[in-house]
């Protein structure tokens, strides 16, 4: 009989990648048909979670924010700023291109460990309005428990 989370959890759990462009999550979202995801870095540490609402966000920032979150990213991987206005413009009219899922991400994400009793699963499920709760392994990426599955 199941006791943790880790006896019911689900191990495949779709996930993005801290440093994909948002095009490429978009598409992927799509793909998979999917609201919100988990978002890992290099060495899957969860580190927040992302969907198509913080998407749709980033297109609609201000012209100026999203310049500069573009900008950040050039200097992140350049070590200098864009100093080319006109081109800096036609990067903003394409965040999503040159913009990474670091930086719309929510970095506040709900999980438990996966070695939580089922019993504490079962009560988190019962004060959060979500349907899927993620699961790590100090701090690692494991698993997902649907609400369902408890049933």
């Amino acid at each position: 009989m199941p006791q943790t989370a880790k006896d019911l959890m689900t191990t495949e759990v779709l996930s993005a990648y801290e440093g994909w462009a948002i095009q490429r999550l978009d598409h992927f979202l799509k793909r998979h048909e999917l609201a919100r995801v988990p978002v890992i870095a290099s060495d899957h540490q969860l580190v927040g979670s992302v969907g198509s609402a913080d998407i749709h966000r980033l297109m609609q920032l201000d012209e100026t924010y999203r310049a500069q979150m573009i900008n950040d990213n050039f200097r992140r991987a350049t070590g200098q700023d864009v100093e080319n206005l006109d081109e800096l413009t036609q990067w903003t009219r394409r965040a999503h291109v040159y913009c990474t899922v670091h930086q719309i991400m929510q970095r506040e994400t709900e999980h438990l460990e996966d070695s939580t009793p089922l019993k504490q699963v079962r009560e988190w499920f019962k004060t959060h309005s979500l349907s899927t709760l993620w699961l790590t392994n100090d701090g690692i990426l494991s698993g997902q428990i649907h609400a369902h599955q408890l049933l």
